[in-house]
């Protein structure tokens, strides 16, 4: 597989980071957002027998979960339903190993258990509170939508979302840090959540043509495509276990 070679050479210096969203973890959870959603509505369909959840969002079915019962309720069944005892793919070890810095929307310890099994220290930023923990020096993983381990952490109604910008402005402005300052490559993710779009737009605003170029990763089609290439992301057509596995192969990290 050829790769570009300022983004292997970014990688090799420690220079880049990884967004990495559901899509990296599908293969060793067996499931996503819908199965999720589908959970909590079977729950909300128990007492309302009309309730139509399949034409609902994950984010929908969330708010309306909590409008029945409460926050907490939500949070604890949220976090249960994400599994903690699975083996990270090749793709997470990969990772690991040649990105210092990680950033990513998933709920799931597939990324710390890659750390764990490689004996690598590393450190996990998943609320506002941990941000000074952050540290240039160490293995970061911002688990900026919170982690199935800490269910008090999680982000995911209308509510968080809309006041995430509060909630979380610590955190933030490390995520910008990191991709206003790294080669960024995006693996698994669709580029469609509002905080990291508000984020790459403030940071194209501030930098104009200084923006680092960044990537991603997927089977995207040529309308796609051309967004991305108007943001400044070039499109990578691989598979993301066999990309990231070679880009550690070729940076040398493995």
């Amino acid at each position: 597989m050829q790769i570009k070679g300022a983004l292997v050479d970014a990688v090799r210096n420690r220079q880049a980071v990884l967004f990495a969203g559901a899509g990296i973890s599908w293969k060793a959870i067996g499931f996503g957002g819908a199965y999720i959603r589908d959970q909590l509505g079977m729950q909300i369909k128990r007492d309302y027998p009309d309730y139509d959840y399949g034409a609902r969002s994950l984010e929908d079915v969330c708010d309306e979960y909590v409008a029945l019962n409460d926050q907490i309720t939500l949070v604890d069944r949220l976090a249960a339903l994400v599994p903690q005892d699975r083996e990270p793919q090749e793709s997470h070890l990969a990772a690991v190993k040649a990105f210092r810095f990680i950033v990513t929307t998933n709920w799931d310890l597939l990324f710390e258990a890659a750390y764990r099994k490689i004996n690598q220290h590393y450190q996990v930023l998943s609320q506002d509170a941990d941000a000074p923990m952050f540290n240039y020096d160490q293995h970061n993983l911002l688990k900026i939508h919170g982690s199935g381990d800490r269910p008090l952490s999680l982000v995911a109604t209308t509510d968080d979302y809309e006041n995430y910008a509060e909630t979380h402005a610590r955190l933030l402005d490390r995520v910008a840090e990191l991709l206003q300052n790294n080669t960024v490559l995006f693996v698994g993710y669709g580029l469609r959540d509002e905080h990291v779009r508000r984020l790459l737009s403030r940071i194209r605003g501030k930098r104009q043509q200084w923006t680092r170029k960044a990537y991603a990763v997927g089977f995207f089609d040529e309308v796609r495509t051309k967004l991305l290439a108007s943001r400044q992301i070039e499109a990578i057509r691989a598979d993301a276990d066999e990309f990231l596995s070679e880009l550690a192969v070729q940076a040398g990290v493995t």
